[in-house]
């Protein structure tokens, strides 16, 4: 009979077996991604009634009316002493379930991350927006938080979050961080995003850009004079630039792309790819925001950036292929694995050749 003790020792498994995701369903066995694949295990299944006592344990009242009126919740559970878990509660044709995402209470440094040198400079931006972005489980959020961590060890700032659910949490120490959930401390990321500017930040993080409204008030913090973090579910700083124009209606795109084009700073684009040795290692497209750039984005010609991205190294651009051909030059990632992976597998695999001739 599976209870809140199976759910305990399915969590810890997860953790120890360095997997990033627990999934559970209704009647199903349970499964785990490790290094980016599913692994399905046998024995404990949580059946109806059992599966409804634990989301009495894990929710608040408040928590489980959202979720009866919406069927769906986002929200952060934590083994104490172990790791923190950003929880997806939804329902499907076949009943319910979650998907729990490990987050290690320890953040990872620049280092660790593999984080280029340009990028890690953008931080040290005194204003302007800077963007993280890449597909569901890129480690969008690990590269948010050692931004934030570096930021809190290194600099006295006021740093303020706005998240949903709040994933790795800070202690003051130079800086002062305060991180607001939405659904508790603020109703929504709008709201929040309207309120901000009166606590006196220095830094403004936004979770994430979902809308026009979140996105027009984050490029209106970036104006004030604030630096301003915030993340997408987008791939490349191209496919970036172009969902954050589409959301707004025609007549006001020329205006977005005025304002992104004095306030952007940089995009970091990240995905990761499977180690040779286990685990998994991030690769990234960075863009910075030359004056040169600048202009194309002024002028709506985003489909140029990829060719200030190949010729941008002088200021530590660099192309979501040289960062996988680096990699396998490093014995890393396996070269199929990295064509796999890229956007680009035909440009890839020229330089790949490239470097065996």
């Amino acid at each position: 009979m599976a209870d809140e003790k199976s759910l305990y020792e399915l969590l810890k498994l997860t953790f120890d077996r360095k997997g990033s995701d627990l999934h559970l369903k209704v009647g199903q066995p349970p499964a785990i991604r490790v290094d980016g694949s599913i692994v399905h295990l046998e024995g404990v299944r949580f059946h109806r009634k059992e599966f409804e006592k634990i989301l009495e344990a894990l929710l608040t009242p408040t928590q489980q009316d959202k979720f009866k009126q919406i069927g769906e919740l986002d929200f952060a559970y934590a083994l104490e002493g172990i790791c923190r878990f950003r929880v997806n509660l939804y329902r499907d044709v076949n009943g319910i379930g979650l998907v729990f995402r490990v987050i290690p209470y320890k953040v990872m440094g620049f280092d660790e991350i593999g984080l280029p040198s340009a990028a890690q400079k953008l931080i040290e931006q005194p204003n302007g927006l800077i963007l993280i972005t890449g597909p569901t489980g890129a480690g969008k959020t690990s590269t948010l938080a050692s931004y934030i961590s570096y930021v809190n060890s290194n600099a006295r700032r006021h740093i303020v979050t706005i998240e949903d659910p709040i994933e790795f949490q800070f202690d003051d120490q130079m800086s002062i961080v305060n991180q607001r959930q939405v659904g508790s401390d603020c109703k929504s990321f709008q709201d929040g995003l309207l309120t901000v500017l009166r606590q006196d930040p220095d830094i403004v993080v936004v979770g994430e850009m979902r809308e026009a409204q979140t996105i027009a008030l984050t490029l209106n913090a970036a104006e004030t004079g604030k630096l301003v973090l915030a993340t997408l579910h987008t791939t490349s700083a191209v496919q970036t630039a172009e969902r954050i124009i589409n959301v707004f209606p025609e007549n006001q795109q020329r205006q977005i792309l005025h304002q992104l084009s004095m306030v952007l700073r940089g995009v970091v684009s990240q995905t990761l790819l499977p180690r040779i040795d286990g685990g998994r290692v991030a690769a990234f497209e960075v863009l910075i925001n030359t004056s040169a750039v600048r202009s194309l984005i002024g002028e709506g010609k985003i489909h140029l950036i990829p060719s200030f991205l190949e010729t941008g190294t002088e200021f530590g651009m660099q192309t979501m292929d040289i960062s996988m051909l680096h990699l396998v030059k490093k014995g890393l990632v396996k070269a199929e694995e990295a064509l796999a992976a890229s956007p680009t597998p035909a440009s890839l695999k020229k330089l790949l050749s490239n470097q065996r001739d």
